[in-house]
């Protein structure tokens, strides 16, 4: 059952994979356009070309395909949906009992399947197929085991095609210069001076190039997963905060409907009690005029009845009560005395309520930027400057908002640092200063180098970031040397080479030794030599103190040439030491020492050209000794004399950029004589008057000095010659101690 399941799963995804993704059908006339996507000729594609009929335009990546004069027609086809279908048609063969007819004798039922010529057997023409001197090594196997291969999606082998030219050939060889198939003929008559060579013997060798061909591929294609997953959570931290943000929203307005109904309520209240108290007031008031209406209406009504019933004495009897009742109706009843006193001069005063109706659209607001800005906020400290081994530094990030303020916002800030060599991580401690979006991140690199620190907000790299950080070894890294190498002969210059041996000066020859210090090979027959330095291709350049000259050697220790002579002209040299390799220009610079200058000469030891007078002022030279370049192709040059004492810094052209010579304590350098600088950029000096070594930072900071007059470990008797080693170690040429001292 488990097996059925999965040749099911097999073949549905097999059918998957024939499905042309424009028609939803299964592949016809498949064609694999430029950027590998597949689509059937017709009518897909024929369907996409231009009206000029000179492109078509990709429907899933939009890449524009140019195509020939045929068309469609012309686009490539696939093979891979080729054996695709040739592993479909196999399954289907092992599976269809009435089409299992041999494939060889055509009657025998087929049990069997030879992977080598893509046949059906029978049990009989398996027997002679194994006897047969061309097919006995073939692979024949069940028909049961084809069903595993092709539920594998492994396609069935077929034959070797033939030559299109000389149609009797195989194709069994590739030629690596025309990239194609090709038979023994071809190699004759068309491919004869061409690199070529057995399909079976170098197709391993292809296929790991194909595959390794494939790595940055594969790199990217990481890196856009991990992209596409950080759309998704970025996706999912918008929906959270969306759902957040609207929670507030009505929380925030639920509150200030709250407020409002309480305001109402007041305001409602207050209305009431004003309206009660002024009709009651106006009551009052009508009560007294309905009175005054009862005395008006009893006097007329008495006086008219009176006027209608009474005899006439009567009549004349009431008249003067009459009359002075109606004289004091009308002194006690004036007409502005009967008016209501209360008025209806209630109102809703909304004074304010425009700077209300503004107060609420400024109350609630949406920033779609979180009031975080990147481009605002600004990474400082000294820890961007470098740093030393096993040494803590600090690097503060302080977040802002687009309108330039401290972000309040909790941020997702992370950091790394990377050695770039190695590629090793080291995680960061970040610590949250202050509420104010201030941050410190902490790290503590353990190796010397070059590093980068890498810091994100929310996933975003910061303004600056990935930063470089030169680590530079700490003091403690001189205390005493990680290894020595005894047993050479006077050690003045040395250098390492592109294989990571290390070339020695001594004296009159040139050994080379392993990184472990093992001698390998001695050549050379030089008058008092110092300076060494090699090329990108390991040849080897001596500087000849004795003779005036530089001597090229071959990688092997071969002589080559050599160029110079006493004098003060182009190629000619007074007293030089040093001597070193750039390869930006593939030039060497040599320190002319008694000339006072540096000549540039090609590796062919040709004159390119020269700098630097005499004298003491900036650019100016007075015995250079040595030279050597830092990442930035900068040249430093020690400059020894005793009224100098100092390292000057150069461009490669011989423009002047700095110089240094000040140490701790109000101490200067005394004697430089050799230089070297690491991968990290940090300088290190010999000083031969007090024989110990002074490392700085590249723009001249002082950091330490190591070493002094002695013969133990740690201890120098003069130093000519100082290096760097593939470890980034400081290899120190002890001349009087007939050593080198690695640290």
């Amino acid at each position: 059952m488990a097996e059925r399941v999965t040749t099911k799963e097999a073949l549905k995804k097999l059918d998957a994979q024939l499905e042309c993704s424009l028609c939803l059908d299964t592949f016809k006339q498949p064609k694999l356009l430029p950027c590998f996507h597949v689509f059937c000729k017709s009518p897909c594609l024929e369907k996409l070309v231009t009206k000029d009929g000179r492109s078509l335009t990709c429907p899933t990546c939009r890449h524009i395909v140019p195509l020939s004069e045929r068309g469609v027609v012309g686009l490539q086809s696939d093979f891979h949906i080729d054996h695709l279908f040739e592993i479909q048609d196999a399954f289907n063969k092992a599976e269809d009992d009435n089409n299992k007819n041999c494939g060889s004798c055509e009657n025998g039922r087929a049990t069997g399947y030879c992977n080598d010529c893509g046949d059906f057997l029978c049990d009989r023409c398996q027997t002679a197929h194994k006897f047969v001197k061309l097919s006995k090594n073939h692979k024949l196997i069940s028909l049961d085991e084809l069903k595993a291969q092709v539920t594998s999606l492994v396609p069935p082998k077929k034959a070797v095609p033939h030559c299109p030219k000389h149609s009797e050939n195989a194709l069994k060889i590739y030629c690596d210069t025309c990239s194609t198939l090709i038979c023994m003929d071809c190699t004759i008559r068309i491919h004869k001076d061409h690199n070529y060579d057995l399909v079976a013997d170098v197709l391993t060798k292809h296929k790991e190039e194909l595959v390794s061909s494939l790595k940055p591929v594969k790199e990217k294609l990481d890196s856009v997963h991990r992209a596409l997953k950080d759309f998704d959570t970025r996706a999912k931290a918008i929906h959270n905060q969306r759902a957040a943000i609207e929670a507030n929203i009505h929380k925030e307005i639920d509150e200030q409907h709250r407020l409002l109904d309480q305001r109402r309520t007041e305001l409602v209240g207050e209305l009431e009690m004003l309206t009660q108290q002024k009709l009651k007031d106006l009551a009052a008031q009508r009560d007294q005029v309905e009175i005054t209406q009862v005395k008006l209406t009893s006097c007329l009504e008495y006086t008219e009845g009176g006027l209608k019933t009474g005899t006439d004495g009567e009549v004349l009897e009431m008249k003067s009560s009459v009359i002075k009742r109606v004289e004091h109706f009308s002194t006690e009843f004036e007409s502005n005395a009967i008016q209501p006193e209360t008025k209806a001069d209630m109102e809703l005063i909304t004074e304010g309520k425009e700077s209300l109706q503004q107060a609420y659209r400024n109350f609630l607001q949406i920033d779609h930027s979180g009031s975080f800005s990147l481009e605002n906020s600004h990474t400082t400290g000294n820890g961007l400057k470098g740093a030393t081994t096993g040494e803590t530094k600090t690097v503060s990030f302080q977040a802002m908002t687009k309108k330039n303020k401290k972000s309040k916002n909790k941020l997702d800030l992370k950091a790394e640092l990377v050695h770039i060599e190695s590629k090793d991580k080291s995680k960061c401690e970040v610590v949250v200063v202050r509420k104010h979006g201030q941050y410190k991140i902490n790290y503590r690199p353990m190796k010397r180098g070059k590093h980068e620190l890498h810091i994100t907000v929310n996933g975003d790299a910061v303004r600056g970031s990935p930063f470089p950080i030169a680590v530079a070894p700490s003091p403690q890294s001189f205390v005493k040397p990680s290894r020595v190498v005894r047993g050479v002969n006077s050690p003045r210059g040395t250098v390492s080479n592109n294989k990571g041996q290390l070339v020695v000066v001594e004296g009159a020859t040139v050994s080379v030794l392993t990184p472990e210090g093992e001698k390998i090979q001695t050549f050379g027959k030089l008058n008092n030599a110092y300076g060494v330095t090699v090329d990108k291709d390991d040849n080897m350049y001596v500087m000849e103190y004795g003779n005036h000259r530089v001597n090229k050697f071959s990688s092997d220790g071969e002589f080559v040439a050599a160029v110079g002579s006493q004098g003060s002209g182009n190629l000619q040299f007074s007293s030089p030491f040093g001597i070193c390799y750039n390869r930006r220009d593939n030039n060497l610079y040599v320190p002319d020492c008694n000339n006072h200058r540096i000549q540039v000469i090609s590796t062919e030891l040709k004159f390119v050209r020269c700098f630097g007078t005499q004298g003491n002022g900036n650019g100016q030279l007075q015995n250079p000794f040595c030279t050597t370049f830092d990442s930035a192709n900068n040249l430093y040059v020690t400059d020894y004399d005793y009224s100098n004492h100092r390292v000057q810094v150069f461009t490669a052209e011989g423009q002047f950029l700095r110089t240094f010579s000040q140490k701790a304590n109000d101490q200067k350098l005394s004697q430089p004589w050799t230089i070297a600088i690491d991968s990290s950029d940090t300088v290190y000096v010999s000083e031969n008057g007090p024989h110990h070594v002074s490392v700085f930072t590249s723009q001249g900071a002082y950091i330490t000095t190591f070493g002094g007059p002695g013969t133990k470990e740690g201890q120098f008797n003069t130093i000519y010659g100082l290096s760097i080693d593939r470890n980034d170690s400081v290899v120190v040429s002890d001349q009087g101690n007939k050593r080198l001292q690695i640290f």
